[in-house]
Parts: C-alpha cells; structure tokens; sequence
C-alpha cells in the first residue's frame, strides 16, 4: 500500500489508457520515485535531471497515501488551473472522486513544483493508512479492487484529460 499501491495505480492508469487506444497530445510520463523518507534522493534527481524541460511539465500527479476508497485531488498551483481542474474533476463525480482540496501534490514531487510544475496528490479515505503503513502487513493482499480501480481511474482520467486538451494549465 505504501507505495506499491500508488505504483502500480499509476502504472495501471497508462496501461488502460493505451489498452482503450487513447493517445493525448502531451506525454504521459509515470516516475516511479525513491528515498523519500531519506532525503527525497529520487525526487530531488528528477528535478536535477530534467530541470531544462520542466516548462513542459504541465502537472505532476502523486499517489503516497495508499490506494483507499478516493475521494479526489489536493491541489497546487494557479487560480486558473485551479478551475480547470475542478471542471476535469466533474468527469469522476459518478465514482466520488470529485473533490478539489488545497494543498496538493507530495514530498516526491515537491522539487518540481518548486520549479513552478503544478501539483496533484490523490486523496483517498485514510482511516486504514496506518493499519499498514511501515509494517510487515504492508502487502498487495490488502489491496480491494474496487478501491484500487477506483484510484486508477481518478488518476487516469485527470492524466488523460490534462494531458489532451488544447491549451496547457496556466501556472
């Protein structure tokens, strides 16, 4: 759950996309972090690493808190994409996972929206986060489907959507 879960949400995102034969107009780039309890050693070398193509990061997307019931997106960035997003999250109201909360995004990609990248951090009911989290009970056996595909889909059609329409979120 922390954060295989996450992974393999994103990861399971992109594969739906390319199984329904959806191809946006931007790239859609899954990142895999490490180190963030140390130091946040992968995020910070991803910034380093691509720091001359981060005006063609459009939004970062992050998914550390399990992959529990969602209930929506936090959110980092301008008034203007603020709005947009929330017109996106319209499209998840039918699953519950409409809401737009402030203070979006997470530690692994804090050194790119330091840079001026938007943020997002999938929110999903956390009463069963520490049940699991840093324990031997941490396990993909834990994970109920439902739940799991739910976040999938949050997080594939707010990639999806960001990523195809015609003009960039405004920073």
């Amino acid at each position: 759950m922390d954060d295989g879960g996450g992974c393999l949400a994103a990861w399971e995102a992109v594969r739906l996309m390319k199984e329904l034969g959806l191809q946006p107009k931007r790239t859609i780039r899954v990142v895999m972090w490490t180190n963030e309890e140390n130091g946040i050693r992968g995020g910070n070398a991803y910034r380093d690493d691509h720091l001359d193509e981060l005006d063609d990061h459009i939004l970062a997307i992050e998914s550390d808190g399990g992959v529990f019931s969602p209930e929506g997106f936090g959110f980092t960035g301008s008034d203007a994409a603020r709005n947009i997003v929330q017109d996106i999250a319209t499209l998840l109201e039918p699953i519950g996972s409409n809401f737009i909360g402030d203070s979006g995004g997470g530690a692994d990609i804090g050194p790119i929206m330091r840079e001026g990248v938007p943020g997002m951090g999938l929110r999903v009911d956390g009463s069963k986060y520490f049940w699991y989290h840093h324990t031997n009970a941490d396990a993909i056996d834990k994970l109920d489907e439902d739940e799991f595909n739910r976040c999938v889909a949050s997080m594939a059609i707010m990639a999806y959507v960001v990523a195809d329409m015609d003009v960039r979120l405004p920073r």
